[in-house]
């Protein structure tokens, strides 16, 4: 073998291992030795946390296997806003708010302008591109016609790197295409859901099986099927923006919210193309096909919050997940604890400030009270319901208060440190109120995100 050719395989091992920093890739710093893993550290990856690697597959969080089953996409409150009668009178049928905020309004309502809803509008555009994401099959260089002949699977041997090697590739390519974060699961078929359903369709309660059927993969009307050889996922995160969530409940969060939306659309679309033109199968999804919260979970990214949302080390809450499924070969990488269980036990700024009471003050269960919970999980259940009536859906206060969507917040990173050190709860309640009467977590007006003329800077940035 070359010097070329080690000094290139040596790059590409590089591109793979590690965490993602400006498009390259540096390995987290081995701290300690844990009963489960490694402890680590990455400012690039982690945002400066101590995080525990379970290399040894256990997975942070607990289930019931003889309750816990795959859920039904019918039962989720997006599908259930569309068929259940019990869903007909939400205040999204009664009241339209861009007309109270627009019209009624002049535009001129605070933190509800024509300039605040332009951006949300705007923000949601690829979103809402069904025709073009999100599917299944398509000719490789489909928008310019650049075909690739049918090679059949690529082998990483070709071209001197094997498949730890390849599954980094993979993960480079997801941060290529506008993902802030990748990791790689073998896929739990628990998290599928157990059918489809489909808002546009004649038959408002109509839904269809998603089943397995030897190596068939493909979407009819009366089900569809995804192999059980379509075994891993690449779970994608995007980071919303710090300053557009900050505005919640104003249209900037919203805006913030849509602009993840439609990277995800983008990104995974990309992403499956680049998997089929190495000539695998690839099935890209966002909020559909299956729960991205437990895949990304067992991905890597992060762990489950009292609000129900992924918590990750670098960005907190304040991420949205997409994900692609495939039976490309890849290599997992492994679960991590960061002590968020611990900490959302003595926390509760979300649910402190949750204008709607849809997150639970009380204890972790393994069963919620709505439809649209799936018990068999120990956690904390939310109400879908009301989190997604209030302000027509434009409410992000649980992300704006957490403490992990603070950049550079000391004082969480040693708690942390000593979290996952001890496994024990040494939060003080008075150290979050402290954190809260320094400014953080306060509601930016949207006067001052527009005021930041391009610069995300603003006085009094520390406290926010």
């Amino acid at each position: 073998m070359s010097d070329s050719s080690l000094r290139r395989r040596d790059f590409l091992k590089m591109l793979g291992i590690g965490t993602a920093i400006g498009g390259m890739y540096t390995v987290p710093k081995v701290i300690s030795k844990t009963p489960h893993g490694v402890l680590v550290e990455s400012h690039e990856e982690y945002g400066g946390f101590a995080v525990e690697t379970m290399t040894d597959r256990e997975y942070p969080y607990r289930i019931k296997p003889d309750v816990l089953q795959p859920m039904s996409e019918k039962r989720t409150v997006f599908s259930r806003n569309v068929w259940d009668p019990l869903r007909q009178d939400r205040p999204g049928l009664t009241e339209d708010l861009r007309v109270i905020n627009l019209v009624e309004g002049k535009g001129k309502i605070p933190n509800q302008t024509r300039l605040d809803y332009a951006l949300m509008s705007a923000s949601w555009t690829y979103a809402y591109s069904r025709g073009i994401t999100y599917r299944w099959d398509g000719p490789f260089g489909a928008v310019r016609g650049e075909s690739i002949p049918d090679l059949g699977p690529w082998d990483p041997a070709d071209i001197d790197m094997n498949w730890e090697d390849a599954s980094g590739a993979v993960k480079h390519a997801g941060l290529f295409f506008g993902a802030s974060l990748a990791g790689i699961a073998e896929l739990n078929r628990l998290w599928l859901y157990c059918d489809h359903f489909s808002p546009e369709s004649n038959d408002r309660e109509r839904s269809i099986p998603v089943r397995a059927d030897g190596e068939r993969f493909q979407q009819t009307e009366d089900a569809w099927y995804i192999p059980e050889s379509m075994n891993r996922v690449v779970v994608l995160a995007f980071e919303e923006d710090f300053y557009g969530i900050a505005n919640s409940p104003g249209r900037l969060a919203s805006a913030a919210t849509g602009n993840g939306y439609s990277r995800m659309a983008v990104t995974a679309t990309t992403l499956a193309e680049f998997i089929r033109a190495l000539g695998y199968r690839a099935l890209p999804a966002g909020n559909g096909v299956g729960l991205s919260i437990p895949m990304a979970i067992d991905a890597g990214l992060g762990e489950l919050g009292r609000m129900g949302l992924l918590i990750t080390p670098k960005y907190g809450p304040r991420i949205r997940l997409a994900k692609v499924i495939t039976d490309m070969p890849l290599k997992s990488d492994a679960p991590i604890r960061f002590g968020v269980p611990e900490f959302c036990e003595a926390c509760k700024l979300c649910a402190d400030d949750c204008p709607s009471q849809s997150i639970s003050h009380g204890p972790r269960t393994w069963e919620g009270t709505s439809p649209s919970n799936n018990p068999g999980t120990y956690k904390w259940y939310i109400h879908p319901e009301t989190c997604f009536d209030y302000n027509g859906f434009s409410c992000s206060n649980c992300k704006r208060v957490c403490p992990f969507t603070k950049p550079n917040n000391s004082w969480l990173h040693r708690m942390i440190r000593k979290i996952i050190e001890t496994r024990i709860v040494p939060l003080n309640r008075v150290m979050v109120s402290l954190d809260q009467a320094s400014g953080y977590g306060r509601q930016l007006q949207d006067t001052e995100f527009w005021k930041m003329g391009g610069h995300k800077t603003i006085t009094g940035r520390e406290s926010m």
